[in-house]
């Protein structure tokens, strides 16, 4: 009988409670140190977004600055890709800088401030175009706090 019992014990194979306790343990503790890094996922993604926006002014800038200077154009309109920009000391101005660029629906624009239409805060989550002076060129400058 106890040999019986014995060979009984060798054949059985699987998992204990207490093991599949512990292994249930271990993975809900990775869950919880893991799930804040991927929860936070979204307002990177915005936040990224916004950097691409001001990524996009800074080019139109330089872009329509350099055909300003071609065309030898400081101040009225000038007609670039289809669409008119106003010339700010050759330098398209903080509020037809956005007629350049090509924009998402997720971002709205008003008065030279870019917001992402999702954002947490969108005064945080912005982009604010500053017109060129007559010794500096138009700054844009990115808010990312509140995506």
């Amino acid at each position: 009988m106890k040999q019986q019992l014995r060979s009984n014990f060798k054949q059985a194979k699987g998992f204990t409670l207490i093991e599949l306790i512990i292994v249930i343990i271990i993975l809900g503790i990775l869950a919880v140190t893991a799930a804040p890094k991927f929860i936070d996922v979204q307002s990177d993604a915005k936040a990224s977004v916004m950097k691409g926006v001001k990524g996009s002014i800074d080019a139109a800038n330089t872009m329509v600055h350099a055909k300003a200077l071609i065309a030898g154009q400081t101040s009225g309109s000038l007609s670039v890709a289809g669409t008119t920009v106003t010339l700010v000391n050759s330098y398209p101005s903080a509020a037809t800088v956005k007629n350049v660029i090509d924009l998402d629906a997720s971002i709205s624009e008003s008065s030279g401030t870019f917001t992402h239409t999702a954002a947490t805060t969108a005064a945080d989550c912005s982009v604010a175009v500053i017109d060129a002076t007559a010794t500096a060129a138009p700054k844009a400058t990115l808010k990312v706090t509140g995506c």
